[in-house]
């Protein structure tokens, strides 16, 4: 008589577990989707960016300029646009009055060798259907860029062995080593999305 109620307290309490560890999965999901709730649009972002840094240790100790980048897609009612969402920031105080980005400077993206320019898309995001940043910038100062791109190039950089960024200024290039490397939530971005090529 008693085995019936305490096989229904081992399901219950199975299946509150189940519903736990999905409930801390989800929460781990380093992929971010969402509706904007003023344009309709959907936006699916990685929650970690990848982190290209270059030593600064002309203006101080253990100083850097980054650029960071994370995969963004926009959709909107079906038409889909692809960026890098990006930043160029430093937690430097620029003393030296160099902004670390000009108008006519150029940002290149280097895979296993594979030259990609990052272009700016100079509209503002409200015109691609976002109302909100998507990503909080990394420092009050930090430039915000968005840089079109797509999912082959998106493919190719997560399984390149080496990827850096260059800043190409005067005809001079300026190297930023990979410093925080998140390719493996590129990549879960990629499946979530079903982009991710064999």
């Amino acid at each position: 008589m008693t085995a019936r109620p305490r096989r229904s307290a081992c399901t219950a309490a199975i299946i509150a577990g189940l519903a736990l560890l999905a409930a801390r999965v989800f929460a781990d999901e380093p992929v971010r989707e969402y509706t904007d709730e003023t344009t309709a649009a959907t936006i699916t972002v990685a929650d970690e960016s990848l982190v290209f840094a270059r030593e600064r240790t002309d203006l101080a100790v253990n100083a850097r300029d980054y650029v960071s980048l994370a995969p963004l897609e926009i959709n909107r009612g079906g038409e889909r646009s692809y960026f890098w969402f990006a930043f160029v920031w430093s937690t430097i105080d620029r003393r030296d009055g160099e902004p670390l980005l000009l108008d006519q400077d150029e940002l290149v993206l280097i895979a296993d060798g594979r030259p990609i320019k990052l272009v700016r898309d100079l509209l503002p995001l409200s015109r691609h259907g976002v109302a909100a940043e998507p990503l909080q910038a990394p420092v009050k100062n930090a430039t915000r860029l968005l840089l079109p791109s797509d999912p082959e190039i998106f493919n190719f950089v997560a399984d390149a062995d080496r990827v850096e960024v260059r800043r190409v200024r005067d005809g001079i290039s300026e190297p930023f080593e990979l410093w925080r490397d998140s390719r493996k939530v590129l990549r879960a971005w990629l499946r979530h999305l079903e982009l991710d090529q064999p």
